[in-house]
């Protein structure tokens, strides 16, 4: 089989949730002999250690004007002649490969990245409402028209089919499994990851802190800071708590370790999918509390965390998890038992080669 991951970037040049798992799965396919192509957006010249997997680059035009590269793409199929295309992540890209993947007769599978990616969503109108418009109608036109889907919870599948019409495959996402044990801080530490942008709300983050300053615990957050005056007041009002500190945007290496000496990780965001974030820590046996997303109500159904729904609650949740030490740990090793049953990158490798090749035979 030979497969072409095309995505806007890769782990080579962004480490994102999606990058990160698209990575994985390429390693899979490679690792089981199939010839695979990864293509991604890169104006430098970015020097790639040999991994078997077949790199190209496309011209960084941003996430705006990327349609752009629609004959590069079409040029790039030609050259590689897919069986099929792995996409993920919806925006201009999305309509652009399943258009040209209809037209050469080469099997697309799309990857929902983000819980909004099932959704109609409305295009505001500002100074980027044309690019917004190509990202949106783009991303509709491919969800419509790929060959198959591939959701990351039941709530992705049953908003695809309200929406689209589009039936989907369930599919975990899949990560090596850490070894034991974890040495975890002492006093506890409570742990924060994300790119810094306004709907992750790291304010949120920052005012949990405050509200435990009389706890002996630590509170850290890390993520690639943004530019603007937001970011200054954030970085202000972080240096006002002794408790809170803020760590700048470390590799992905160091993450899993802060995770793994973190007794709890908050999520703050408005929304997301399955965040890898979540599965990084069960693994490392440490607890999640969401304000907002449970995906399919994993961490409730599974004892694995809470859903705080608001502020007040996520405050009691996070000083419920720091005040009860055995609470915490076992419910930090019933997250690392769910984790490992469920998203082992070896079981979870061998279905996804199971689903492409189901789909080579149809």
């Amino acid at each position: 089989m030979r497969i072409l991951f095309l995505l806007r970037s890769s782990i080579h040049n962004r480490m994102g949730g999606a990058e990160l798992q698209a990575h994985y799965i390429s390693r899979e396919f490679k690792e089981r002999g199939h010839e695979v192509h990864f293509a991604f957006d890169s104006n430098k010249n970015l020097q790639i250690e040999d991994d078997g997997i077949i790199y190209h680059f496309l011209h960084d035009y941003g996430n705006s004007f990327c349609w752009l590269n629609y004959f590069s793409i079409g040029n790039l199929l030609n050259e590689i002649d897919p069986d099929i295309i792995y996409h993920r992540c919806r925006f201009a890209y999305t309509g652009i490969v399943a258009n040209y993947a209809k037209k050469k007769s080469i099997k697309m599978v799309y990857h929902i990245a983000l819980d909004n990616d099932c959704w109609k969503n409305k295009v505001p109108i500002n100074k980027n409402y044309i690019p917004n418009l190509i990202k949106e109608y783009g991303g509709r036109y491919g969800i419509k028209n790929a060959y198959a889907i591939i959701a990351q919870s039941r709530q992705q599948q049953k908003w695809l089919k309200k929406n689209f019409n589009r039936n989907s495959i369930l599919m975990p996402k899949l990560f090596p499994i850490p070894p034991q044990p974890f040495k975890k801080s002492i006093p506890p530490i409570v742990s924060w990851i994300a790119n810094i942008k306004p709907v992750k709300q790291p304010e949120i983050f920052i005012k949990l802190a405050e509200k435990c300053q009389n706890l002996n615990a630590q509170f850290v957050y890390v993520g690639r800071l943004m530019k603007g005056e937001r970011q200054k007041i954030l970085i202000e009002n972080t240096r006002k708590l002794s408790n809170l500190e803020y760590l700048g945007e470390i590799p992905f290496k160091k993450t899993n370790e802060l995770l793994s000496e973190s007794s709890i990780f908050v999520n703050t965001s408005l929304y997301e999918s399955y965040p890898n974030t979540y599965i990084q820590a069960w693994l490392r046996e440490t607890p999640v509390v969401a304000l907002h997303h449970d995906p399919d109500n994993l961490l409730e159904k599974r004892k694995i965390g809470f859903q705080s729904s608001n502020f007040e609650q996520l405050v009691k949740d996070v000083r419920y998890l720091i005040e009860n030490g055995n609470a915490r740990r076992e419910m930090g090793k019933r997250a690392r038992k769910y984790a490992i049953e469920t998203h082992n990158i070896e079981k979870i490798g061998k279905k996804y080669i199971k689903v492409f090749e189901n789909l080579m035979e149809r």
